[in-house]
């Protein structure tokens, strides 16, 4: 598979991922004004009532869709109409240099402090995780979404109140379809941990991982990833993603074997 269609692929999974959360509830949608359109391939999510780049980006320019002019004109439009700055959310090192031209040609500027770290999981084997006391793994299902959002929400908190309302109604609405399977880490019957992985063929995409402040430290996040590779193993996954700003998630997925593939720096229009 060739470098672009590889991050074309990642980008798409990650905008699947934050656009299920984004549209998870339709009060909260109506509400808040969220608009998750495509555009020739280019996913781009958008949020009128929240003030967050994370929320309010283009994926896939350049690797989804080829890096235009006329293309380009377009998100600006879209963003414009939601009265946003269009913001481009580029696979570095994976577009042509031409799309970076175009961008810098057009008035745009990177903002290094956005940086995602993007990780790819190819490999041929299962990774293996040391075994954590008392741990155990299940399915979540809709009448879990209670305590799942309770858990994943202790780690994003900074997201704000209306994170752990949209995870709860992804949960009760979509935890027993095929799109998505979510797990609850319990320790001795304790709910400690979260993540997620979403069917977005080829690739598997692992997200919404969380740990319970008094459980870290004994690998129970690694044991967690392993967990779900071995799920998307059984449903025919050999394309993992993840992605991830903080540094010991990053040691994590690096222990068990994923490889950073590119960050991924927003392009703001000034």
């Amino acid at each position: 598979m060739r470098k672009r269609e590889l991050a074309g692929h990642l980008q798409r999974t990650e905008a699947i991922e934050i656009g299920s959360l984004l549209l998870a509830d339709p009060e909260m949608t109506e509400a808040a004004g969220v608009a998750v359109r495509r555009i020739d391939g280019v996913r781009c999510l958008g949020v009128r009532a929240v003030d967050d780049g994370f929320v309010n980006r283009a994926l896939g320019f350049g690797t989804i869709a080829e890096a235009t002019g006329a293309l380009l004109a377009r998100i600006e439009r879209h963003y414009a109409s939601l009265g946003r700055p269009s913001r481009i959310a580029i696979a570095t090192g994976f577009v042509p240099l031409a799309a970076i031209r175009l961008l810098e040609r057009s008035g745009y500027a990177p903002q290094p402090e956005t940086a995602e770290l993007i990780y790819l999981y190819d490999r041929r084997s299962l990774p293996v995780a040391r075994a954590v006391a008392g741990l155990v793994i299940e399915r979540v299902r809709a009448g879990d979404a209670d305590v799942y959002a309770r858990v994943a929400y202790t780690s994003f908190a900074e997201r704000g109140e209306p994170f752990r309302l949209a995870l709860h109604a992804l949960i009760r609405r979509r935890a027993n379809d095929r799109m998505l399977q979510a797990y609850l880490g319990r320790v001795d019957g304790e709910p400690a941990a979260t993540g997620w992985i979403f069917d977005a063929r080829p690739v598997g995409g692992l997200g919404n991982g969380s740990v319970l402040p008094a459980f870290r430290g004994r690998g129970i996040q690694s044991a967690m990833i392993v967990h779900r590779i071995r799920a998307g193993r059984q449903r025919g996954f050999d394309l993992f993603f993840a992605q991830t700003q903080n540094p010991p998630s990053a040691h994590n997925l690096e222990d068990l074997g994923w490889r950073l593939l590119y960050r991924e720096v927003d392009w703001v229009k000034r």
